[in-house]
């Protein structure tokens, strides 16, 4: 059953990615070009700013699911009432410090970028559309999150959200099309956003009728929420101080800049949001397999995920080298500005900064499923310290270049120590094994990269060159590193077939769990 839950969710996960990847290409493309690359640049930065006041969280949705665990696997619904009413509490408590957040930076964020646009009332309008979507999260739907992603259920808001994305992008071209408004296309985001919660709403009271919101809370269940928010500050400050850095730091054009930034890191965070949606669709899986003390099929069950994983990455990585650059020239030739967003160094920076972050994702995964957050606090403080260093000290003479090698050294520090914090407590002696996989697959793309780079970039001229060397690629890619992988490691290339044939009921002999 975990097997198909786990399938099941990291298969939405992957398709809800790809689903926003589509739309997070599409409507910034139709969105610089009917409102210039300032607005598209102030929008991603009001974002990252709503983003660090999403901190107000304080870990209640990490520590809530970590809690659920063990009162799901025992269907102890009186328990489970009491900790999902224990959420809803936080929550409102944390949707009202927000509320008053957005309220102070609707006043003063203005002034941060009166040289570019000069209309405050614009500024503070879009602020409140974009920050309807955390409103909601607090004040309704964290709650049902909760419970849905600890029961192995966040497939159902994974489609949810898929159905909700596509017509939200559909509306939002055409009223581009049609001359309306930033503000106006942004509340069609707004508006969809609250129809989804609605329906996840529904789908919960229908599915867990045995389970009360208003029940006493249990609020010692969330005694880890400040160490996961400590988790949460430390990864906000890796992943989003980049926007907020270039907004405030650099001294021309600043909106330009993060407008360019936010075109390569469309391409950068939705395959990084690819991967870890694999990784987060397993974290419930992992999580149970622990709390019923399985050790043998945690350790099989991890080893296979590892081996996957690892070449699943570096293929993704190894095809972005190759075709992000070509990506951004056909994407930005409609631009008034679009010579701007041309940068070989951003690109490549971009590709190693998503492979350096997404190489922790299986120690990390089993990190986060046993709830781990007090333990490796200290890693998290220190790779945010690491982070905001670097840039600062570099942001001055290199600009976005800058900001991106202080991510990569952190992200370096980071996953380097989550991968032997993983070997040491979970996968106890796995350490050489993860070792050596990283340094082959690596060895294999190096290598594709180096024959195909040339080729790739000479001959891509239109979006149908774009999309017939991708697949070439991919292809290429994928199968050598299916080969080399299956050489190196014919018993466990054979185990991840039979787990792959056991989920489509191909077979009935596995091991999975």
């Amino acid at each position: 059953m975990r097997t198909e839950l786990a399938f099941k969710n990291t298969l939405m996960s992957l398709l809800l990615q790809i689903v926003l990847a589509v739309s997070g290409l599409l409507l910034p493309r139709f969105f610089i070009s009917a409102y210039g690359s300032s607005v598209n640049g102030l929008v991603s930065s009001i974002n990252q700013f709503i983003t660090y006041l999403a901190l107000v969280e304080a870990g209640i949705g990490s520590a809530g699911a970590v809690s659920l665990y063990e009162p799901l696997l025992h269907r102890d619904y009186s328990e489970v009432s009491a900790i999902v009413s224990a959420a809803r509490s936080f929550y409102l408590r944390s949707g009202t410090v927000f509320a008053a957040l957005v309220g102070l930076l609707i006043a003063f964020y203005p002034l941060a970028v009166k040289d570019e646009i000069q209309d405050p009332s614009f500024i503070r309008v879009m602020i409140l559309v974009l920050s309807v979507n955390g409103i909601v999260d607090y004040f309704f739907l964290g709650k049902y999150r909760v419970l849905l992603q600890a029961d192995q259920r966040g497939y159902v808001i994974a489609m949810i959200q898929i159905a909700g994305t596509v017509i939200m992008t559909a509306v939002c071209i055409g009223m581009i099309s049609w001359g309306a408004s930033a503000v106006a296309v942004k509340c069609v985001g707004a508006a969809v956003y609250f129809l989804r919660s609605a329906a996840v709403a529904v789908y919960v009271a229908r599915k867990y009728p045995q389970v009360s919101f208003h029940a006493k809370p249990k609020l010692s269940a969330f005694s880890q929420r400040w160490a996961a928010l400590l988790h949460q500050i430390a990864g906000m400050v890796v992943c989003h101080t980049d926007i907020v850095l270039l907004t405030l730091l650099v001294s021309q054009h600043a909106l330009v800049e993060v407008s360019v930034y936010t075109v390569y890191n469309l391409v950068g965070a939705y395959l990084t949001e690819v991967l870890h949606s694999a990784a987060t669709a397993l974290y419930s899986s992992f999580g149970q397999v622990i709390v019923a003390g399985e050790k043998e099929t945690l350790r099989k069950s991890f080893s296979s995920y590892e081996y996957i994983l690892f070449a699943g990455i570096f293929m993704v990585y190894g095809c972005t080298m190759l075709l992000l650059l070509p990506f951004i020239r056909l994407y930005s030739a409609d631009f008034a500005d679009g010579a701007l967003y041309l940068r070989k160094s951003v690109a490549v920076l971009f590709v190693f900064q998503g492979l350096l972050q997404t190489i922790r994702l299986p120690g990390l995964t089993l990190i986060i499923a046993a709830g781990h957050f007090k333990q490796t606090r200290l890693r998290a403080v220190l790779e945010a310290v690491i982070n905001l260093t670097v840039s600062l000290a570099l942001i001055g003479p290199l600009g976005i270049n800058g900001v991106l090698i202080g991510t990569c050294v952190s992200y370096a520090y980071r996953s380097s120590v989550d991968i032997v914090y993983n070997a040491r407590n979970f996968a106890n002696g796995t350490l050489g094994n993860s070792v050596r996989r990283i340094l082959r697959n690596g060895a294999v793309v190096c290598a594709a990269v180096w024959l195909l780079y040339n080729t790739v970039a000479t001959m891509i001229t239109s979006w149908l060159s774009w999309f017939i060397w991708a697949v070439i690629s991919g292809v290429a890619i994928c199968g050598a590193l299916a080969l080399i992988n299956f050489i190196m490691e014919p018993a466990e290339f054979k185990n991840v077939v039979s787990r792959i044939q056991h989920v489509f009921g191909m077979t009935g002999k596995t091991d999975a769990k």
